[in-house]
């Protein structure tokens, strides 16, 4: 899919496609460099997403050499030491637009934002390629930010209003092992939430709105972060927020920090985030609602919400080995954040719903935020070029090896089950290849090469299942038999959902890995008033949904009868997404013909035997405008 985002995505940012709005982004850098003559265009952190797209760009040459691509990113590189002023600074939208206002507003001006992304992309375009043009160009701004920004005197004393930068300057600490940008990350983290707030007195804080929602809230600033048990505020921020926070946490041992990330880590996915992996409710603001508040046709759930939580998932693991934090990345990820790109690469969500009724989505205010379609571009597009970055770093998340470093536990674990080769060892010298297909059959198998070697391995068994098995060289060594979720007796001998093999390695040494995937109904606490009554379907990781083109309109009226004559089809069959099933099974539809005319009455309705089909969440519209729902009616 790579191979059609990123191409696509350049000529977006170069404004070379026609029908869909203006990105200016690239423009805007020509225009900052004297190349261009004209006026900025877009929003104020256009900027970030050329520095997202040639993150994204960086990551997919590691994946595959393309002279163009490098060539292109190479290109953009030379605009942006036009652009840069002599004093270090870079961002178009002040530089062209209002020059005399920089630093004036800090809550939504977005500057460090950007300078977050831009940094983020040229540690990675430096890891990859070697070139560092890109890489001096930023540090440069990034010096001029620590010599105006921190708690020395005649400096400001503010932090991000949008964290990112945060997780840019980790990057840049473990690529250059500077403690000057670890110092400044933890300045930004310690800072935020101290009182009395600069926020309040910043220009831009509250935007229009001015209201208890736009509030220190809002930013993550109401109390220090370590602090903070309850996740508030705008979604999207917390998530780079905490992210941040653990990155900072691991290295520096913070207790404090770890304590206050558990907290939140429970408080998000346990009471605020939808099945899908989905974070923030409320439109109004981008932000979490209170406990069990999830409404689905109204739901925000930004695509970009959802890649952050991915992001923080991975450095929780990355602070403490617990599966609790794998399943929720994998949640996440195989339907949260991939709804938000089409099958094509082309067409995206901003915001993704659980439910879906176009005519409402198009007449109700309150729905406004609600695409009933997918969209080939935004004004506001930050989760395209998110996205983007997130599927060709895919690598990043599936394994991890902790040998070399002192603060972690030792061995390789293995996060997702993907196909593909896995290297460990100083020089990538051992390692397994993997085949198979965890999510239509929940097998696959490590084949391992290279030099006899003892390693522990780490398998993480997923909280949805309750039989599985893992077998060494073709003989079974451990398993689960529970047909269910997870197999209490089998998980106590896992290692906090981990199951391990230690041993002398040797070359065509073996493991297959087996899950019983299948599906299941799923369903909510009841103190989560939009589902009460209701069950969704899942079939291993991944949500499925109905959609109007399989099973007409009205799909409230559908009613699930139990488990029995479930049947699957595949891509070949029935049109669906490569290698993911639809599910058809038996249910009762209330028939709304025999109604009449009629609003209310005083018996229930008649019931038609049907055959509904659910499809997987995140392929949803892909064929066309119509009715969807994830959460259905259950007897």
């Amino acid at each position: 899919m790579c191979g059609e985002i990123i191409p696509y995505q350049y000529k977006v940012l170069n404004d070379e496609v026609e029908g869909i709005p203006p990105s200016h982004a690239i423009g805007n850098f020509q225009l900052a460099a004297g190349e261009e003559e004209g006026i900025y265009g877009g929003m104020l952190f256009q900027d970030s997403d050329v520095g997202k797209w040639i993150e994204a760009a960086s990551y997919a040459l590691d994946w595959e050499k393309n002279p163009l691509l490098e060539e292109q990113i190479d290109g953009l590189v030379c605009l942006m030491k036009k652009a840069q002023g002599e004093d270090g600074y870079l961002n178009t939208y002040y530089t062209c637009k209002k020059p005399g206002e920089r630093f004036t507003n800090i809550a939504h001006g977005h500057e460090l934002y950007c300078a977050g992304h831009l940094l983020e992309g040229a540690v990675a375009y430096a890891k990859v390629t070697g070139k560092e043009e890109f890489l001096h160009i930023m540090i440069k701004y990034i010096e001029l930010l620590r010599e105006k920004i921190g708690a020395g005197q005649g400096q400001m004393r503010i932090y991000p209003g949008h964290p990112e930068l945060e997780m840019a300057l980790y990057k840049l600490y473990q690529y250059t092992k500077e403690e000057k940008y670890l110092d400044f990350m933890e300045y930004f983290i310690k800072e935020r939430g101290s009182q009395p707030s600069f926020l309040e007195k910043d220009s831009g804080f509250g935007e229009q709105f001015k209201d208890k929602w736009f509030g220190l809230t809002y930013h993550q600033a109401h109390r220090p972060v370590a602090e903070q048990r309850e996740a508030v505020g705008h979604a999207v921020r917390a998530m780079y927020l905490y992210a941040a926070m653990a990155d900072l946490a691991g290295e520096k041992g913070d207790e404090q920090l770890k304590q206050s990330l558990r907290a939140l880590w429970d408080d998000v996915t346990g009471k605020k985030m939808y099945l899908t992996g989905a974070v923030g409710s409320e439109a109004h603001g981008e932000s979490f609602g209170t406990a069990y508040d999830l409404p689905n046709d109204r739901a925000y759930a930004e695509t970009c919400a959802s890649i952050g939580l991915i992001f923080w998932a991975k450095r929780m693991l990355r602070l403490e080995k617990d599966s609790r934090y794998g399943d929720v990345l994998e949640q996440a990820l195989y339907n949260g954040a991939i709804s938000g790109i089409s099958e094509d690469g082309k067409k995206y969500f901003y915001v993704n719903p659980l439910m879906m009724l176009p005519e409402e989505a198009e007449a109700r205010y309150d729905l406004q935020h609600v695409s009933k379609e997918r969209t080939s571009w935004f004004g506001c597009a930050c989760c395209p070029p998110n996205v983007a970055r997130l599927i060709a770093s895919l690598k990043d998340y599936i394994y991890e090896d902790n040998e070399g470093n002192e603060n972690l536990e030792k061995g390789l674990y293995i996060h997702l089950y993907v196909e593909g080769e896995m290297r460990f060892g100083r020089n990538g010298e051992s390692g397994f290849a993997v085949e198979g297909d965890y999510i239509k059959n929940g097998r696959i198998r490590y084949t391992y090469k290279g030099k006899t070697a003892e390693k522990a391995i780490y398998f993480r068994i997923p909280s949805w299942c309750g039989r599985w098995e893992i077998r060494l060289n073709d003989e079974r060594i451990m398993g689960g038999e529970a047909d269910g979720e997870r197999d209490e007796e089998a998980a106590k001998r896992l290692k906090k959902g981990y199951a391990a093999i230690n041993r002398q390695w040797q070359e065509g040494d073996t493991v297959d890995v087996a899950f019983e995937i299948k599906p299941r109904l799923v369903f909510a606490n009841p103190k989560v008033w939009a589902d009460a009554g209701r069950c969704a379907l899942m079939r291993g990781p991944v949500v499925y949904c109905l959609e109007e083109k399989d099973n007409g309109k009205n799909l409230n009226a559908i009613v699930v009868k139990g488990k029995e004559g479930w049947t699957l089809g595949w891509r070949e069959e029935q049109g669906y997404l490569d290698g993911e099933a639809a599910i058809s099974f038996p249910a009762e539809r209330e028939d709304a013909e025999e109604w009449g005319n009629a609003l209310y009455r005083y018996k229930k309705s008649a019931r038609k035997e049907i055959k509904a089909v659910a499809i997987p969440y995140h392929s949803w519209g892909n064929r066309g405008c119509g009715e969807m729902a994830v959460w259905m009616r259950v007897e």
